[in-house]
């Protein structure tokens, strides 16, 4: 048992898990969750008013009606139908947004039971200890494939070069506070990249390593063509390197021009023999391909400031509640 606290001085948890098609792990993931949380509740780490919060983010196959049963079997489970399948950051942040009135800490987790729901226990010793958001961060990869070890490993590699601030092999299993929820909801952006948006809210943070298993049921969601959608999104979000990269690209070019020019004129005036109509054919196209790549660089520089700040599409919408 953990030390004895009054109920009023313990914060209430909201265990939020985004859903997509998982209908044959579902059942597991409701059973075992409803165990863990009632075990922090035993153990006096949350309030008795802690809940697991759903969110089905546009799924086709019985992964509602399997929520709305477990909501009638036990109260302490909540669900969140989108309209429509908005992608894995959206519907995480679906569910952090309406939860966040209910709650004073939340923690995120995925639906397939490979992440250690075992570690929550900590992530909350750590909150208690002051830190605002706690990032779980597995040990290794070893039960994952040859391939996607790699492209992983090549994922953070490539966010950490762009600029893209991430911790290597955290994946959306964390622990927010009020204050670090409520500072979320100041991010406007419809594109979401909740890994690299956490880590700029500055605050005290922390950092769990836990285990990882094998699925327990259901294959996972996430294709290779989702995790470089994920991965362009992060990049695009939070980096304009590969438009400065295009910029010294566009430089390097119009150098090349002027060198190339400055030999086109000396071979056409100094050493003669040169093809009639090649120096007056050969310049302007250097030099206005230089200055075409220098001036198109320059204005997406400006047009990613405004895409950014124009943008205002709905993140998600909401289609049914079961608070």
């Amino acid at each position: 048992m953990g030390p004895s606290r009054k109920d009023c001085d313990l914060p209430t948890l909201a265990i939020v898990v985004p859903c997509y098609n998982e209908q044959d792990v579902l059942p597991l993931t409701i059973a075992r969750l409803i165990v863990e949380l009632d075990t922090l509740k035993v153990n006096g780490l949350v309030a008795a008013a802690s809940f697991l919060y759903f969110v089905d983010d546009g799924s086709s196959d019985l992964t509602w009606p399997i929520l709305s049963a477990a909501r009638l079997d036990n109260p302490s489970v909540c669900a969140l139908k989108l309209s429509r399948n908005f992608g894995h950051q959206s519907a995480l942040l679906a569910g952090l947004l309406q939860a966040r009135t209910r709650c004073d800490v939340s923690i995120s987790i995925d639906a397939d039971l490979q992440q250690d729901a075992g570690a929550m226990a900590t992530f909350l010793e750590r909150h208690r200890d002051g830190a605002e958001i706690v990032f779980g961060v597995r040990k290794s990869r070893d039960t994952d494939s040859r391939f996607k070890r790699t492209s992983a490993s090549f994922f953070y590699r490539l966010m950490g070069q762009m600029g893209a601030g991430v911790i290597p092999n955290h994946a959306d299993y964390r622990l927010l506070s009020a204050k670090a929820m409520a500072a979320l909801s100041e991010y406007s952006e419809p594109d979401v990249f909740l890994r690299a948006i956490c880590m700029q809210l500055g605050y005290r943070s922390a950092i769990v390593e836990f285990d990882v298993s094998e699925r327990a049921a259901g294959v996972s969601k996430y294709s290779l063509a989702k995790m470089v959608k994920l991965a362009v999104n992060g990049v695009t979000s939070f980096s304009v390197a590969p438009l400065r990269m295009i910029t010294l690209i566009g430089l390097l070019v119009f150098g090349i021009t002027l060198v190339m020019s400055a030999y086109i004129l000396c071979a056409a005036l100094f050493f003669g023999g040169v093809v009639p109509g090649w120096a007056s054919t050969t310049l302007p196209i250097y030099f206005l391909g230089g200055v075409q790549i220098l001036c198109v660089a320059i204005i997406g520089e400006y047009m990613a400031q405004i895409l950014t700040g124009v943008k205002r599409r709905p993140r998600y919408l909401i289609d049914e509640e079961l608070p």
